[in-house]
């Protein structure tokens, strides 16, 4: 947990000493020259990761996933989205169960005196996951997010609070943050640091963690590079209630190629 706290805290230190730069004048000038986004937009991608990590967990046995996600956005920043992944925990020992997942979400962005606030019901659905009676894999979150930029420095903050995590977890929360510096108009800088509760956790021989990550995103156009270290302060015993798969709390470097497109307007 300190190591990665240091990590996180470096990549802040890091971010600040880069604020001290300005941004490139062609950049603002292309951001102040930009239209008005219309009332209705579909959007989307597609990607490609050398392994799915949520909350710095491996929800793929450290596999490459494919993955996709289209959102229409609306007027007064409503916005509604689905996203799906392969996925495989390996559920009572078997192969791809579950084998994918969807995700199911929307929301809406409010200005806070100049803070946005994102207020997002999420539902994480695992429709292939065979739990043989048991526990469904299925669950629900209520996420919040406040975000704020400071000329290339974005930072941001989240609680998600779920009533009943999956498998049967109990009541789960996480705290996490974001700080994203942008160095040039085609390349940035970002750390994320979090921590995970389970109800459940303490009654299984693990506990509740810290994950976080550092790393570097490049655009080209419409695609999007990303390399970043993720880990967490999980050894392989207590990451055994969160994940079966050999390793999948251990952290690794993640590589995420991601294509966007845009269908309306």
């Amino acid at each position: 947990m300190k190591n990665l706290t240091k990590l996180f805290l470096g990549a802040v230190s890091l971010v600040g000493l880069l604020g001290g730069i300005s941004a490139p004048a062609s950049a603002q000038d292309a951001a102040a020259a930009a239209p008005p986004a219309p009332d209705w937009a579909l959007a989307g991608f597609i990607d490609v990761q050398s392994d799915y990590k949520f909350r710095g967990i491996s929800q793929n046995k450290r596999d490459p996933s494919p993955q996709g996600s289209l959102t229409l956005t609306g007027p007064d920043g409503f916005y509604a989205s689905v996203w799906t992944s392969t996925v495989d925990w390996q559920l009572a020992g078997q192969n791809d169960n579950p084998s994918v997942e969807v995700d199911i979400y929307g929301g809406k962005h409010t200005d806070l005196w100049g803070v946005d606030w994102n207020l997002e019901p999420y539902y994480y659905a695992y429709p292939s996951a065979n739990v043989a009676g048991g526990p469904t894999a299925d669950y629900f979150e209520l996420q919040n997010t406040f975000s704020k930029a400071f000329g290339p420095l974005a930072l941001s903050a989240s609680w998600a609070w779920s009533p009943t995590f999956s498998l049967g977890g109990g009541t789960g929360n996480a705290l996490y943050g974001n700080a994203t510096y942008t160095i040039l108009d085609w390349l940035s800088i970002s750390g994320n640091l979090g921590h995970q509760w389970v109800q459940a956790a303490k009654f299984n021989n693990s506990s509740d963690y810290t994950y976080g990550d550092i790393g570097l995103t490049a655009t080209y156009k419409s695609f999007v590079l990303d390399l970043r270290y993720s880990g967490t302060d999980l050894n392989t015993a207590t990451c055994g209630y969160y994940m079966g798969t050999t390793h999948a709390c251990a952290g690794d470097v993640i590589a995420t190629l991601t294509y966007n497109f845009n269908l309306l307007p």
